[in-house]
């Protein structure tokens, strides 16, 4: 086949356009720091990429989710603690009333003491988190005891989605962590305001029972708190393998691309000159 002057001078247009194409190619990437800019430049590069910002995505919802969870559990936690130190109050309480050296009325203050404690017990009971009460189950836009400590709550749990098919359940309650609590202080306040020093020294041992009450519950809320941070620290670093796979995939290694530059710049400025010299051959020898 005859190659003609158009189909030369179309080749030569053609590396023209390639090395052209190729130098905007690298100048691109480097002012924009970024090798994929297009579904196109990369497709399997492309596929893996949209793969882990999907996986990022999720790894971001988790890891919101395990630190409201830390939180939801935290003052869970501090709730119990305070609970504790107002239970061992009232057994400090029994145990100074079972002394039977006593008149009606320090009984009585010894009673309005349990009485305030009762009190308070119901506001810690009550706790809530952001308007969510803690231990109402999932019953959490309702206070989980009333005035006359009644349990309105259920033993259903709020709980957090952690990971693929991982859920944690976070809710402690009500009526097993203060339950025995309020019914020993209720006790004890009766037995005190009637003197009845038999009766207050049995109510030691619901204070005991009470205090166990509370201690499992700190204790099993205790253990999911460790499970979070150690789902947190995993979150933490799935995030920096995802990112660090996405760099890889997506951005540009500066060095390499600014060889890549003066390379692509070569190649274009010898296309350019190599075109230019043909033309000027070809005119020449169509003028002899």
């Amino acid at each position: 086949m005859r190659i003609t002057d158009s189909l030369r001078y179309g080749g030569l247009q053609t590396n023209i356009e390639t090395s052209l194409d190729n130098l905007n190619t690298v100048q691109s990437q480097i002012s924009t720091g970024k090798k994929l800019t297009a579904f196109s430049d990369d497709p399997a590069g492309a596929s893996q990429s949209v793969a882990l910002h999907s996986a990022l995505i999720d790894n971001t919802q988790y890891s919101r989710d395990s630190d409201s969870a830390k939180a939801y559990l935290s003052a869970t936690d501090s709730a119990l603690s305070s609970a504790t130190a107002l239970i061992q109050k009232g057994r400090q309480i029994a145990v100074q009333g079972a002394n039977s050296d006593h008149t009606p009325e320090s009984f009585a203050a010894l009673s309005s003491q349990v009485d305030g404690i009762v009190s308070q017990l119901t506001q810690i009971a009550n706790a809530d988190l952001h308007g969510k009460y803690l231990f109402a189950g999932t019953n959490t836009k309702t206070a989980p005891f009333d005035a006359a400590q009644i349990y309105s709550g259920n033993s259903s749990s709020v709980s957090a989605t952690l990971g693929p098919n991982y859920t944690l359940a976070l809710s402690t309650t009500g009526s097993t962590a203060f339950g025995p609590a309020f019914i020993a202080l209720k006790s004890l306040k009766t037995d005190l305001a009637a003197g009845n020093v038999a009766a207050i020294s049995a109510d030691i041992a619901g204070a005991d029972k009470a205090l166990a009450a509370v201690s499992t519950a700190r204790a099993t809320t205790g253990a999911k708190i460790v499970e979070v941070d150690a789902v947190t620290q995993r979150l933490t670093r799935s995030a920096g393998e995802y990112n660090d796979a996405v760099s890889k995939i997506e951005d540009v290694d500066l060095a390499t691309a600014f060889v890549q530059l003066q390379s692509a710049q070569n190649v274009y400025q010898a296309s350019l000159s190599t075109t230019a010299k043909a033309f000027q051959y070809s005119l020449a020898d169509f003028l002899h």
